[in-house]
């Protein structure tokens, strides 16, 4: 009797072994992560000097408006980090609780005033915002692997993938083209960037809906800034507009700017004759500059089990 129940144990231990071989075995693997969410504003920094041509009477990220015996000036400081975006993320746990993933996020951002001047002569505003933003975001993913509602961590490098940064500049001077027409100027810029990297992380809580589906909720946050290459005027129209009629002003067109005046190299160091002027068939070098999207949102999504 006594080695029946030795075999007998030995056998429910094996079994037990084996089971728990398994649910460790099932902890560890691939999964897939998507979802969505908003981006808001955080970090804020001033925003970058948009007109280097000089025709606004903006300066870098105020809002200036005067009547002409008083001056009222307001600072713009913020990001272009607010906005919404998507995600996808393939990722490996490497145990119950350690795992490694590789997101790529879609993101859109938000227009934001970075410019304006207001005066009785003179009314300017300067709009900027990224559109097609492709990042990457390796990350540690890391949980204390709860049965039901599981908080996580995931920590990790933001990377830049793609993605243009636009601006818009509305200029209008008042009787500018005499009494009763105004002058109208509009523009459209777009910057792109280099490859740039800071950094990113979440906290959240994941609920299963079985075995291999999860929902998931987190608050993310990014710190980032991105480094200007170079910048290209798209489009840049000038009207004179009498009441209701309007028509384009001859020699003050897209067509019409020297290469100089309409594509700009950024650089960090570079040399520049005092006394010989910068030549008109050649981009214009300016100093770099760095376009802060750092943001702090909510996700929310589903987690699938592979």
């Amino acid at each position: 009797m006594k080695t029946k129940a030795i075999i007998m144990l030995c056998i429910l231990l094996g079994f037990s072994a084996t089971m728990k071989g398994q649910e460790e075995q099932k902890s560890s693997g691939f999964y897939l992560r998507a979802g969505g969410g908003i981006i808001a504003q955080s970090g804020k920094t001033e925003f970058n000097n948009a007109d280097p041509n000089g025709i606004t009477m903006i300066q870098q990220s105020t809002d200036i408006s005067t009547d002409g015996s008083t001056v009222k000036v307001k600072s713009l400081n913020g990001t272009l980090g607010a906005g919404y975006k998507f995600n996808i993320t393939g990722g490996y746990m490497f145990n119950p609780y350690l795992g490694a993933e590789l997101g790529i996020n879609y993101f859109n951002g938000s227009k934001e005033t970075i410019g304006k001047f207001t005066s009785p002569q003179l009314v300017s505003e300067e709009i900027a915002y990224i559109r097609g933003g492709v990042d990457l975001m390796p990350a540690i993913y890391i949980t204390p692997a709860f049965k039901k509602v599981n908080p996580y961590a995931r920590i990790g490098v933001i990377m830049t993938a793609s993605g243009t940064l636009n601006i818009e500049t509305n200029v209008k001077q008042i009787d500018g083209g005499g009494s009763g027409t105004d002058i109208l100027v509009n523009a459209k810029s777009e910057v792109k960037s280099k490859f740039s990297t800071g950094f990113a992380g979440a906290f959240g809580v994941t609920y299963p809906i079985n075995n291999k589906l999860s929902l998931f909720g987190e608050v993310e946050f990014k710190n980032f800034s991105v480094k200007s290459k170079s910048a290209s005027i798209k489009e840049y129209v000038t009207k004179a507009v009498t009441g209701n009629q309007s028509q384009l002003v001859p020699g003050q067109q897209l067509a019409d700017l020297p290469t100089s005046e309409k594509e700009f190299l950024f650089t960090d160091n570079y040399t520049q004759s005092a006394t010989t002027p910068i030549p008109e068939n050649e981009p214009k070098k300016i100093p770099t500059q760095f376009v802060n999207i750092s943001g702090a949102g909510i996700n929310i999504g589903i987690k699938y089990n592979l």
